[in-house]
């Protein structure tokens, strides 16, 4: 071969070679990448030219911040609340136990629990699109009133504040403070006010848990104290919130086998017509015969039954057990039974009403539905329309614990009620507290005018039924004329009424 020849085919040689690099770096650049992508990282190609190559590498830089933004989607949605935006429970979790661990020992952070009061009602009366709004707005309010502070959503209307502890604890209730009060603020939704409130339970790090769920635990405990304790309030964790907690487990557990078991009595307390000086009718009051603990209070078990739902299986019992017992009275005799706002907002209350009337034969002028303000308080139109539809029957409604409550003449413009029952702290404070026998005389005055009955509870001395007779009270019940009596009892009470007259004849002569 000669040496032109020779370097013709060198230069055949260099040129194919470079050609092929041309092609082939862009291709090893591109596996290389691949391969990063594979291991999250996601760098983008050099486009150089609009060949295929080029083309190639636009569309593997295309590739790779799509599947970057969807691993950030993911990721968002791992650790994020979809709803508000806020960090969710996993995220909380890993967030505080991070703090704890970087942190030490010492007073590192304060954990605030919240949970909206009846927000369950929002969702029942005006849609879960609605309760969705508020709680958007009032995780934005929980943004911002603690700005410098970590806020989760840990499901439903449960959030969670979690605050260093840099200014001490007195930092924490100036923050409690102020995210009731932010949370308090009017809103207006679907063309309807809304007034939210919230209950806050705090626990602090070391001294209530070293852990993120221990410390959630032991804020939960806090924060069911805080309802307790009338809502719209916040409470601090104690070590005594534990036993407190195993004991309500262990009613809640006790009450599940009752129900089964069938371990509940009614005891009736009669209430005396003032001016016929007779019993009038009775109030069913619930015992529960505890195999071990003897009759246990409706104060130990109501509250636990009505948490828990098992008020609505209980109160159908209580329902017709009561018209079963009345149906043996004389005619003239009602049977006065208390119904739960739970049992209110389930449905089925109704029926069960009906149920029981039917099944005993007991006219339904003879049942008296005893109900409190709480029932306005989480109602609607439907309590309204539940509350007519009753009464068209003939079933007589009275208003319990009337005068406690902040609107309670609101609620007389809104539905007639047969009776108003005084609270017993108003007959308590009767001889003593100046002022109180012209609230109960005002309270009489105002129900004669509207043509409702009225009763007062809790009359215990004789100066007190003078009182209230002098005051026009319809009717009185009392440990001054009658305990709550066994079932088995009640008849005996027909058979000899002077004594009961003798002791209203006196009064009125007293007054």
């Amino acid at each position: 071969m000669g040496l032109i020849a020779l370097l013709g085919l060198i230069v055949v040689i260099v040129a194919t070679w470079r050609t092929a690099r041309r092609i082939t770096e862009p291709l090893e650049r591109l596996d290389e990448a691949a391969e990063r992508l594979a291991e999250g990282d996601y760098r983008q190609l050099a486009v150089e030219g609009r060949d295929e190559l080029a083309r190639l590498a636009s569309g593997f830089n295309r590739m790779a911040r799509e599947i970057e933004e969807r691993e950030q989607r993911i990721t968002h949605l791992a650790f994020n609340d979809v709803l508000t935006g806020l960090a969710n429970r996993s995220m909380f979790h890993r967030h505080v136990d991070l703090l704890l661990e970087r942190s030490g020992s010492g007073d590192l952070l304060a954990l605030l629990c919240l949970d909206l009061d009846h927000f369950k009602t929002v969702n029942d009366t005006m849609g879960h699109g609605v309760g969705d709004q508020l709680l958007v707005a009032l995780a934005a309010r929980l943004r911002e009133t603690a700005r410098d502070c970590f806020v989760a959503r840990l499901g439903g209307d449960e959030f969670v504040v979690v605050q260093p502890l840099v200014a001490g604890r007195l930092s924490v209730d100036r923050l409690a403070q102020e995210l009731i009060k932010a949370v308090a603020r009017p809103i207006e939704l679907e063309g309807q006010q809304i007034t939210p409130s919230t209950s806050i339970g705090i626990s602090f790090s070391p001294d209530d848990g070293i852990d993120a769920a221990t410390l959630l635990r032991n804020a939960d405990l806090a924060l069911y104290r805080a309802k307790a304790d009338g809502r719209g309030t916040y409470s601090f964790f104690e070590e005594s919130l534990n036993a407190r907690a195993q004991e309500r487990r262990q009613v809640e557990s006790d009450l599940r086998l009752a129900i089964a078991r069938g371990e509940f009595e009614l005891h009736f307390q009669p209430l005396f017509d003032l001016e016929k000086g007779l019993i009038g009718s009775f109030e069913a009051l619930i015992r529960w015969n505890h195999p071990t603990r003897g009759l246990v209070s409706p104060l130990d078990f109501i509250p636990v039954a009505e948490d828990t739902g098992m008020i609505v299986p209980i109160g159908a019992w209580v329902m017709r057990e009561a018209c079963h017992q009345a149906a043996s009275w004389p005619d003239h005799v009602r049977v006065a039974v208390n119904v739960s706002s739970v049992q209110f907002h389930r449905s089925g209350l109704s029926e069960t009403i009906l149920g029981a009337l039917a099944a005993s034969g007991l006219a339904p002028h003879r049942l008296e539905v005893e109900i409190t303000e709480s029932i306005f308080l989480e109602g609607s139109e439907a309590t309204l329309k539940l509350l007519h539809s009753l009464r068209s029957l003939g079933i007589r409604i009275a208003l319990d614990d009337f005068g406690t409550g902040y609107s309670s003449l609101s609620y007389l413009q809104s539905f007639p009620f047969d009776k108003l029952k005084i609270d017993r702290s108003f007959i308590q404070a009767l001889l003593t507290r100046p002022g109180a026998s012209a609230v109960v005389r005002a309270i009489t005055d105002l129900a004669r005018a509207l043509g409702m009955e009225t009763t007062a509870e809790g009359v215990e001395e004789t100066a007190q039924l003078a009182e209230l007779y002098a005051h026009g009270c319809s009717s009185v019940q009392g440990f001054l004329l009658s305990k709550p009596i066994a079932a088995g009892e009640v008849a005996a009470l027909f058979s000899e009424p002077g004594s009961f007259g003798a002791t209203i004849e006196r009064s009125a002569r007293t007054a």
